[in-house]
């Protein structure tokens, strides 16, 4: 088990180097807690095709970034050992061949992530305010179990010592008007990356190495979740 998960830890740290993000992340996040169990992790990009999401300052839009960030979560977790499904792996909603396009993707989502067995989903979005000023990453987790709180609180604490130190904001549970996290019944978070009314934010989640932090950060967080839920 230990030539297993020192194999394990060598392989993440060279992906990471490749994408110059060991450089960016500090030296106190320890890789050892990147856990190998039987959880499955759904990862969802939020919106796709004809829904382009939130719209940032500079007319980009949220269903790019959201996909961006959630294929580069999935590559950090399979090679952290992590088994992963991607609910969209491109600019599309979700609908199965002859379906009735009336049905909302929403649907079909939760229909897909119920049918993973032990899953665990992290759904990918990005927040948008009137408030110009607003910024940072703040995650609505669903009320149907602590899991989901823990999941929340673990992968918002990995981001805020990563990628954002200055942040104060803190995780809500989610009501009605979240669906997939209202209607789950497997631990679940929506993590709003950064809102794309703010300027400077809007730039940086546009930036490849930025998304790859976050998305490292995200895979640590759930990575320190489940070694506390063992």
């Amino acid at each position: 088990m230990k030539k297993i998960l020192i194999i394990s830890v060598t392989f993440i740290f060279t992906f990471v180097c490749c994408f110059s993000v060991n450089t960016l992340l500090k030296e106190t996040t320890s890789v050892n807690s990147i856990a190998r169990n039987s959880r499955n992790l759904v990862i969802d990009a939020g919106h796709g095709g004809i829904d382009a999401g939130t719209i940032g300052t500079d007319n980009n839009n949220e269903k790019d970034i959201n996909l961006s960030i959630a294929l580069k979560l999935y590559d950090f977790a399979m090679v952290s050992g992590i088994s992963s499904f991607l609910v969209r792996d491109g600019d599309y909603l979700v609908y199965s061949e002859n379906d009735d396009k009336t049905r909302s993707d929403l649907y079909n989502r939760m229909d897909y992530i119920n049918t993973i067995d032990n899953a665990t989903l992290i759904s990918i979005h990005q927040n948008h305010f009137d408030n110009e000023k607003e910024w940072g990453m703040q995650i609505w987790y669903a009320p149907n179990s602590e899991s989901s709180k823990k999941l929340a609180d673990s992968i918002l604490k990995i981001s805020k010592e990563n990628t954002q130190p200055e942040n104060t904001r803190q995780n809500k549970e989610s009501d009605s008007s979240y669906y997939l996290l209202h209607k789950a019944k497997v631990p679940s978070v929506m993590v709003e990356c950064g809102f794309m009314s703010n300027a400077e934010e809007n730039k940086k989640l546009q930036d490849d190495n930025y998304q790859k932090r976050l998305a490292y950060s995200i895979m640590l967080g759930f990575s320190d979740y489940l070694t506390n839920e063992e």
